[in-house]
């Protein structure tokens, strides 16, 4: 296939067929940038070359023109000094310089309509290079974008089955009754120690009282003899 028929396909080419058909869309749409690029910068040699013909086939119309002028000065000088052989040798070659100026001049009209073709299909090329290129970009951002998404939406569906907020709810709850048994203990050590005191304090008095009776005895024994008397 010619380089122009290989141009043509790839940049007829369906990018999003392209991106669908790629495991990797990225990298496949830059591989297909760059081949495109690659492409486009053979076409520019074959143009440049053309431009390069085209200038050669203007200095050789130049140098003939140049020549014909030449030949024509040679023949009259010849014709002057009566040398007539070699006033008709000037204008043969005179002639055969004018008759390969005509060709060069045709061959130009040809060459100018092909640079100028060439050139415009270079731009033309060009454009739709650069068109492709900002639809590799604006495709690679999208893919990025939707591959962020999807990740994010999948962190999000995965926090459904465990969401660490019920976890610290739960924790919440687990806190807020050991605080709770923390108080009912307190309260169960406050009223133990209430009623620890209340037996202590009848203990208390119950010996108090037994040594009241006591002592009214001894009382009592020793008050008895003084009585009798």
């Amino acid at each position: 296939m010619s380089l122009f028929g290989r141009i043509k396909d790839l940049l007829q080419a369906n990018i999003m067929d392209i991106v669908n058909k790629a495991e990797d869309p990225e990298k496949m749409l830059n591989l297909y940038v760059e081949r495109a690029t690659e492409e486009i910068r053979n076409f520019q040699i074959q143009v440049n070359r053309a431009v390069a013909d085209k200038i050669q086939l203007e200095e050789r119309i130049a140098n003939l023109e140049k020549e014909i002028g030449e030949r024509t000065q040679q023949a009259t000088l010849a014709v002057q000094q009566g040398k007539d052989d070699l006033a008709r040798t000037a204008l043969t070659l005179k002639k055969q310089a004018e008759t390969s100026l005509a060709d060069y001049r045709a061959q130009l009209a040809d060459q100018v309509k092909a640079v100028d073709d060439l050139q415009e299909n270079l731009r033309i090329l060009t454009e739709k290079l650069e068109k492709a290129k900002l639809e590799r970009n604006n495709l690679i951002m999208r893919q990025r974008r939707a591959q962020t998404m999807k990740q994010a939406n999948e962190a999000v569906s995965g926090l459904s089955t465990h969401d660490p907020i019920n976890d610290i709810d739960r924790m919440k709850e687990r806190v807020e009754r050991m605080e709770a048994e923390a108080k009912a203990s307190k309260a169960m050590i406050s009223t133990g120690n209430s009623v620890e005191d209340q037996l202590a304090e009848l203990a208390k008095d119950q010996a108090s009282a037994e040594v009241e009776d006591e002592l009214a005895q001894l009382k009592a024994q020793f008050a008895s003899p003084k009585s009798q008397e």
